[in-house]
């Protein structure tokens, strides 16, 4: 009877992580490496209220982005349901974690391009196990996701916590992650044993790049298509503001800019490769990052 009774206790308390996705307080540092090699700087997720977008209850989630010689402000929506965690982008919440996935399993994240053309990521389930986290015994799955040319998604995804590398799939060439340590009022602070180089461990988790203004874009845009190949079209933003276009390569230099109304941008002279598309609008100032075939 105490057997059953004990598995009854984990199987309630595993499935009730994931309902405490994002709580108010959480926060991820994920370490952030600059153009330069030699220079290191960090990126952090924080959950800081709750919110409703398109009639859907979620958190509301600032992302600090200390890269390209500024910061960035900005804010993401996220939410729970059941096992899965969804995320807001163009007008809907898409598919990003399902912690109730078991070995085996196959999972089609629909927002994510892939090298194909294809607008679905999958995600495999290797293996599961668990890890035990201040004394809380989180799932942990071993994931196969990404093409291995142009997306990836790590290999670890953490019950509550989410991917040990970055939150989202990164495109190869992007600077994001590894995730460095989450903190919130369950599990208290997670230092990530997964991080390649644990010699920053000895350091303060809150260590970032100071003395730099922040500019707040509180807002979000969207590109498409994305992967491009001879245009690409601004969404989310307002169509009726001048806007301020700016494409950068991965080594920070401006290879196109634009002023107007118009939300069209012609990329077709762009080679094939990663880069980055900023936009200016009023005191907002917004980027995301756009890969040309």
């Amino acid at each position: 009877m105490k057997q059953i009774l004990s598995i009854l206790i984990t199987i309630l308390s595993l499935q009730g992580f994931s309902q405490g996705w994002a709580e108010v307080g959480a926060i991820w540092h994920y370490t952030q490496r600059t153009i330069n090699p030699d220079i290191t700087s960090y990126k952090t997720f924080e959950s800081i209220a709750e919110d409703t977008v398109v009639g859907i209850p979620c958190k509301k989630i600032k992302v600090i982005d200390r890269h390209w010689g500024d910061t960035l402000v900005w804010h993401e929506y996220m939410y729970s349901e059941n096992d899965s965690v969804f995320f807001y982008r163009e007008g809907n919440f898409h598919l990003l974690y399902d912690f109730g996935a078991e070995a085996g399993d196959s999972i089609l994240l629909p927002y994510f391009w892939t090298v194909n053309g294809d607008s679905t990521l999958l995600m495999i389930i290797d293996s599961t196990s668990t890890i035990d986290i201040n004394g809380e015994i989180r799932k942990l799955q071993y994931i196969t996701c990404g093409d291995g040319i142009v997306v990836e998604f790590g290999d670890k995804v953490i019950e509550g916590i989410g991917n040990t590398y970055f939150m989202f799939p990164t495109y190869d060439g992007e600077y994001f992650g590894p995730l460095r340590c989450y903190e919130d009022n369950i599990v208290g602070l997670f230092i990530s044993p997964f991080h390649p180089n644990n010699g920053w461990n000895f350091e303060d988790c809150d260590q970032i790049i100071t003395g730099i203004d922040e500019m707040d874009a509180d807002g979000y845009m969207s590109i498409y298509p994305n992967p491009a190949i001879s245009e690409v079209f601004i969404q989310d933003i307002d169509d009726h503001l001048p806007a301020e276009v700016s494409i950068y390569n991965m080594t920070g230099q401006i290879v196109f800019q634009q002023q107007g109304v118009d939300r069209r941008i012609d990329v077709s002279n762009l080679q094939q490769g990663l880069y980055v598309v900023e936009v200016i609008v009023g005191k907002r100032r917004l980027r995301q990052k756009l890969i040309i075939r």
